[in-house]
């Protein structure tokens, strides 16, 4: 008994779409523009029948699974165009910076080549008049840097 049932309802669940699918009523309003319908127009326009579409070529799980694989490659596309563009302002900050760093080890550099006896601030914040040795010694990092930076 329950075989028959299920039998049944697969039958009628198979021939329900069958029937759904009927022939479509089409006839063109006052404006000329064509109208779509299951049901004939009650005013007595002149109507065409039109055959519905047939389904399509492919089947339902491989449409979802092309929609998925485009869906993807959508995200990835995306994904790649966030990250470059994230690559290029990183890359113009580090620019900014070593353009900074170039302006300042010149700006240094001018001043350790200047006069022997002037103050250099310390990292501290104090004040302090260097010996030749240092101040030699800051200059050849400053031209290294100078070097290295401005390219």
């Amino acid at each position: 008994m329950p075989q028959i049932l299920i039998l049944l309802f697969l039958g009628l669940t198979i021939s329900f779409p069958l029937g759904a699918a009927k022939d479509v009523h089409v006839w063109y309003d006052e404006n000329g523009q064509p109208v779509y319908s299951q049901f004939a127009p009650e005013d007595g326009n002149t109507v065409r029948m039109v055959k519905p579409p047939p389904p399509p070529a492919e089947s339902a799980e491989v449409a979802q699974q092309r929609l998925q694989e485009q869906i993807q490659k959508s995200a990835d596309f995306f994904e790649d165009k966030d990250l470059a563009k994230e690559n290029e302002q990183k890359a113009e900050g580090q620019a900014a910076q070593e353009k900074e760093r170039c302006k300042t080890a010149r700006r240094n550099l001018q001043e350790l080549t200047g006069p022997p006896n002037r103050l250099y601030r310390q990292d501290d914040g104090s004040f302090q008049r260097l010996d030749e040795a240092e101040r030699q010694k800051r200059r050849e990092n400053m031209e290294k840097i100078v070097a290295e930076s401005c390219r």
